[in-house]
């Protein structure tokens, strides 16, 4: 909060947006007493204590009604800091001292409040800096809103005279929404944030130069009370008119119009312009982006849409090290190319190197077309040996991506060609066209590090075996997420997962589409992917599987944290054999930019063994 301690009326004529507002005070403020004896003003008690010379010293300590009357005062009153000096009591500084507790405690809508300065230290000496001045503090009765009037000019209120039934239901909402209602304490920020309010409101659609003409606060201090008048001009109706765009020289200028762009004629909205900028911000192409307008009325006709973009290089190389208890040690190296053949057609490609596992990939995003459909295609070649299973592994996939508002939607076609051996068993060769379609919920404060909301997840892929496909299914596969904010910096993470695949058995479905659990981030207590169907040296996939975890994480300061987790989970041919393994522990937590950094000390309750989940990942 920010206190303004000039005189009332010249800070309330000062507050605001617009071009004429005043505050009007209706107020008897009581006759300065003599400085000699400091005898209590009107309505006060009779000062007891020594008398005070025209240049004493002493110490000033506050008494107030209300304990945070008296915080407000200390923290703007220098005077009455807990570690204050003492001072040279004048006559000067008391009116000072008057006038501006009479200043604070009116931003707070106290307009009458009753001061009082004695000194009952009798035991220090006159003219001594052991003297204690005590102030005394009555904030007296609060103003409340008495009436408001607000009145909106210029071609908006035309519009409601003709009739117009949607102007005259957003008039209805800005008089719903203004901060300050009859009845209300007036208090000096809610009366400024009440007209900036108002002002956003109209400028954020519509009308992009509303403004204020006349602004009052009319207080009648003796009978605790305020009037409240408003007047604003809407300006023109603006509506939106050619495009400009600054900065771009990588890609081809019809990349910007791929996402969702504003067209001519449609009318201004800021929440659109924010729309599209985020869009392109959150695009593979583009550093910074800036979208706006010049609220120009000469210009609302037809605005010109402002458009500044800082590139990205077209192409990066990375390199990168990591390690995980899942999969060990990680090295990486990742090439990208944003623009190849010139059609801002946008390559990822990596090959990664683990300790269990290692793969190769390459990736090519289209840019989106105008319907908000995201086109990709790529290969993968992948082997690993986990959990006493080596497997190889090539897959070619495509894939249609759209995004509206909190929801995104897959569409995909893969055909994978597998083969595992696993411990003690013979080798299999394994092959499936797969179709898939899935949705993600997401409605979290925070992409990458999530205090609040929640995610849901469902995803359905089928194969026919009389398509290059060795084993007919149809696999589900449903996951939910929350994080509930607990106190100011505590949260409880609860996710759940459940999973099936229909087929008359499992021969001929590629592992990758069967379900094994186990590991740092599922249950936690048990090595990556062991929880599934035993066999001798190996753990197989199953046709059904179901996590749950409840976790509470304590942030001890801004980067590191405390956590203790319950997970529970596993993986079987059936639900008839599916038998949860418990594992609990406690951890520590690090933020960094891409997300908090766990390392887990977790116990399987059925393994009857301690277990360090731990990963981390740095890339260059």
């Amino acid at each position: 909060m920010q206190i303004n301690l000039r005189p009332l009326l010249i800070f309330f004529c000062a507050v605001g947006f617009c071009s004429a507002g005043t505050v009007r005070a209706q107020q008897t403020v009581p006759t300065e007493a003599p400085v000699a004896g400091l005898p209590a003003p009107d309505g006060d008690s009779e000062a007891s204590g020594s008398t005070i010379s025209t240049a004493s010293s002493g110490r000033l300590q506050l008494v107030a009604a209300k304990s945070r009357w008296a915080d407000l005062l200390r923290e703007h009153i220098p005077e009455f800091a807990n570690n204050a000096e003492a001072q040279n009591i004048t006559p000067a500084l008391i009116k000072r001292l008057r006038l501006d507790i009479s200043n604070i405690l009116s931003t707070e809508g106290y307009f009458s409040p009753q001061i009082q300065f004695d000194n009952p230290d009798q035991a220090a000496a006159p003219g001594t800096a052991n003297k204690i001045i005590r102030v005394t503090v009555e904030a007296g009765p609060r103003t409340v809103i008495e009436n408001v009037s607000l009145k909106v000019l210029g071609p908006m209120a035309d519009a409601i005279d003709a009739g117009d039934k949607a102007v005259t239901k957003r008039r209805r909402a800005l008089q719903e929404d203004w901060g300050l209602a009859v009845g209300q304490p007036f208090r000096e920020n809610d009366w400024s944030d009440s007209k900036n309010q108002l002002l956003e409101s109209l400028r954020s659609d519509t009308y992009a130069a509303a403004g204020m003409t006349f602004s009052e606060a009319k207080i009648d201090a003796d009978q605790h009370s305020a009037v409240l008048k408003v007047d604003v001009d809407s300006g023109p109706v603006f509506t939106l008119g050619e495009m400009r765009v600054t900065g771009l020289q990588r890609y081809p200028s019809w990349l910007i119009e791929r996402y969702q762009a504003p067209r001519k004629g449609e009318v201004y909205s800021r929440s659109r312009l924010l729309d599209f900028q985020r869009s392109l911000q959150n695009s593979p192409y583009f550093a910074t982006v800036a979208v706006g307008i010049d609220p120009d009325p000469e210009k609302a006709e037809a605005v010109p849409v402002d458009v500044t973009v800082v590139e990205r290089q077209a192409r990066d190389l990375s390199f990168g090290l990591g390690y995980s208890t899942n999969t060990g040690y990680r090295s990486e190296v990742a090439y990208r190319d944003r623009n190849i053949l010139d059609q801002a057609w946008d390559l990822r490609s990596a090959v990664r190197l683990e300790q269990r596992r290692q793969l190769g990939y390459v990736d090519i995003y289209l840019p989106p077309r105008e319907s908000k459909f995201l086109d990709s295609f790529g290969v993968l070649v992948e082997r690993e040996n986990i959990a006493g299973v080596r497997s190889s592994r090539s897959a070619l996939g495509v894939k249609r991506t759209s995004t509206r508002g909190h929801l995104e939607q897959r569409l995909g076609l893969n055909i994978v060609r597998e083969k595992i051996s696993p411990d003690g068993e013979a080798e299999e060769v394994n092959k499936a066209l797969v179709a898939s379609i899935g949705w993600t919920w997401r409605d979290v404060d925070q992409p990458f590090d999530p205090r609040k909301g929640q995610i849901l997840q469902f995803d359905l892929a089928a194969s026919e075996k009389a398509l290059l496909s060795d084993q007919r299914f149809i696999r589900s596969y449903a996951k939910y997420q929350r994080w509930i904010p607990v106190r100011k910096t505590d949260t409880v993470i609860l996710r759940a997962e459940l999973g099936a695949v229909f087929s008359k058995d499992e021969e001929g479905i590629p592992e990758d589409y069967l379900f094994r659990t186990g590991g740092s981030t599922t249950v936690r207590g048990y090595g990556y992917q062991t929880l599934g169907i035993q066999h001798i040296g190996s753990t197989r996939g199953g046709r059904v599987m179901a996590t749950a975890s409840a976790e509470y994480v304590h942030w001890l300061n801004s980067s590191w944290g405390a956590a203790t987790f319950l997970d529970v989970g596993n993986a079987a041919d059936n639900w008839r054999e599916l038998n949860l393994k418990q594992g609990m522990g406690v951890g520590a937590r690090y933020k960094t930019p891409a997300g908090p950094i766990a390392l887990d000390l977790a116990y399987g309750r059925q393994a009857k063994k301690v277990r360090l989940d731990f990963s981390i990942a740095i890339a260059f």
